[in-house]
């Protein structure tokens, strides 16, 4: 049970050593001789540098997986798609309509709809939990709403109550922590693991709070909310928090480390907020032109909210690097088929989005959109 909870996002400061090293990267200028010898991923993708890249940090992807690329810059949006086909050859592949679970992802998009919310003033950073429901909250209802969506509320990355989830999946961890399950949490069983405010610690729960209770405040669902704020303005078509909703002739089939077909996730509204999205990296992409712009909502989200220490801020879902003049937002996401990385630099206007459909795959996947986010910046 504990791996596959643990899946959906993973911490943000020590994966973030490997954007430490892209920026050394981009700094020095410097780059990897291509002493890779040719395979049929060079007759698929032109850009040569771009094979050299894929076959350095995914050249072991398991047989019947794939992965979808958006690489945003100099005005234009390209598309890259890969496969690794029964031939066990990296190849290339039309897939950027297909539908992926984005995971943990979803927290900027949570962070985004609080920050609409903050703007129309339906609701308030310094609102607490006690705020939002009509029972006593005796630890923790002094939590902020922006301390659940910066990590600060000192919440556990899960909660502590799981063995009353009726009908609990270890393959589907997250599809049936009810309501009753979250009161029943937050009257009896909340013990925080430190102060609030005052540490950042991940926690898939807190965001899943966050986003409940946003939905609450507009009677609506977590799903109602995206598609008014975020999915039907920007024309995300193919984008939704649930499996029912997708065309399944692009939703791509969930894999493990081995290539082998699993479950899908799905989600309840306590938890939906944490990493509930399916998306394409078509409609990814729009989602990194919007944060580009110098638009009140976005940039609000995008705003340092607690400095977690050598040059690691949070914003509102978003992490935050700075140093030597660079400002990189990025999330990563995982769920028990998917793994995936969005990276974006406003002021220099690039964006990388990789999807992929095997499970546990992040390192991978995190180096592949740090190389070519270096690449497209150089």
């Amino acid at each position: 049970m504990q791996k596959n909870q643990e899946l959906m996002g993973n911490t943000f400061k020590g994966k973030m050593l490997l954007l430490v090293l892209s920026i050394c990267f981009i700094i020095t200028s410097c780059s990897k001789d291509d002493d890779s010898s040719p395979s049929e991923l060079s007759n698929d993708i032109e850009n040569q540098n771009y094979v050299r890249i894929i076959e350095e940090n995914i050249a072991n992807l398991p047989i019947n997986t794939q992965v979808a690329i958006a690489l945003v810059y100099n005005g234009t949006t390209e598309y890259i798609g890969i496969t690794n086909n029964n031939n066990n050859k990296l190849r290339g592949v039309n897939n950027a309509e297909s539908v992926f679970e984005i995971g943990s992802i979803t927290k900027a998009f949570t962070g985004i709809c609080f920050s609409k919310m903050i703007t129309t003033k339906e609701a308030l950073l310094s609102e607490t939990l006690q705020d939002q429901f009509n029972f006593l909250i005796p630890t923790g209802g002094s939590i902020t709403l922006e301390q659940l969506a910066n990590h600060t509320s000192g919440l556990p990355r899960l909660p502590t109550n799981i063995d009353e989830v009726v009908n609990f999946d270890i393959d589907n961890p997250y599809a049936n922590y009810s309501t009753e399950n979250l009161k029943s949490y937050l009257q009896t069983d909340v013990n925080l693991n430190s102060v609030s405010g005052t540490e950042y610690l991940y926690s898939n729960l807190g965001m899943g709070i966050l986003g409940y209770t946003l939905a609450q405040k507009r009677n609506t669902s977590y799903e109602g909310l995206l598609q008014d704020i975020i999915f039907n303005p920007l024309n995300m078509e193919n984008s939704t928090t649930l499996l029912d909703n997708v065309d399944t002739s692009k939703l791509v089939e969930p894999r493990d480390i081995n290539g082998n077909i699993v479950s899908h996730w799905d989600f309840s509204e306590t938890t939906s907020a944490g990493g509930s999205i399916k998306s394409s990296v078509t409609d990814m992409s729009k989602f990194i032109l919007k944060n580009f712009e110098d638009n009140t909502v976005f940039n609000l989200a995008q705003s340092e909210t607690f400095d977690i220490g050598n040059n690691f801020y949070m914003g509102l879902g978003w992490n935050i690097f700075k140093a030597d003049g660079y400002e990189l937002l990025n999330h990563n996401g995982g769920t028990g088929g998917f793994s995936s990385m969005l990276m974006l630099d406003k002021e220099t206007q690039t964006g990388v989005i990789v999807l992929s459909n095997v499970e546990d795959y992040n390192d991978a996947i995190e180096e592949l959109c740090n190389s070519l986010f270096v690449e497209i910046n150089e």
